[in-house]
């Protein structure tokens, strides 16, 4: 099967899966794949809205069942979490939309919240609109870079399958570096 037609038919799928992990990048090859007319616009905001709501939910309820324990074995993450607890305490609904757009911070922020007053239902009720607004930001954002390397750079469909496949690879590399980081 040549790999536009794998795309159109586990192209979703694919984005959904690498969402839980790395959404940034995954969402703007999803972007660029839509500007090629593999994927549609609105069902890869959904596919990346909901690996974004999913993760941050298993962080935020990994933090309140076993936040303390998992503090105590990763001081690393101990510090990061008391360096964002002041704001998080103070702005919990802010922190909920804004977490997504803080690189860097989206494992932590979450299980702050975990560990916090925060009802869960609470927090299930904000995550989904503010995953929502993140994906179409990122999707709405690739669009338009795609747009402006297809001005500049002309058309990329005969590279799309090395730069899919770099793409991929650096969001793999970035995702395990992070898993790294946060089990020092």
């Amino acid at each position: 099967m040549h790999a536009s037609a794998l795309l159109e038919h586990y192209g979703y799928l694919a984005v959904f899966i690498g969402g839980l992990f790395e959404g940034e990048t995954i969402l703007m090859l999803g972007a660029y794949a839509v500007h090629q007319g593999y994927l549609s616009l609105w069902p890869l905001v959904a596919c990346g809205a909901a690996a974004a709501f999913l993760a941050d939910q298993f962080y935020f309820h990994l933090g309140r069942r076993q936040g303390a324990a998992l503090l105590a074995k990763r001081p690393t993450m101990a510090r990061h979490i008391a360096r964002v607890n002041g704001f998080v305490s103070r702005h919990p609904a802010a922190t909920v939309f804004l977490m997504r757009f803080a690189w860097g911070l989206r494992i932590v922020l979450p299980a702050t919240l975990g560990l916090g007053p925060m009802r869960a239902s609470v927090y299930t009720a904000l995550s989904i609109p503010a995953s929502l607004v993140w994906a179409a930001v990122v999707v709405l954002f690739g669009l338009k870079l795609t747009q402006l390397l297809h001005g500049l750079v002309g058309q990329l469909r005969p590279y799309e399958h090395v730069l899919i496949l770099a793409a991929l690879a650096i969001a793999l590399l970035v995702a395990l570096a992070r898993q790294w980081r946060s089990r020092r």
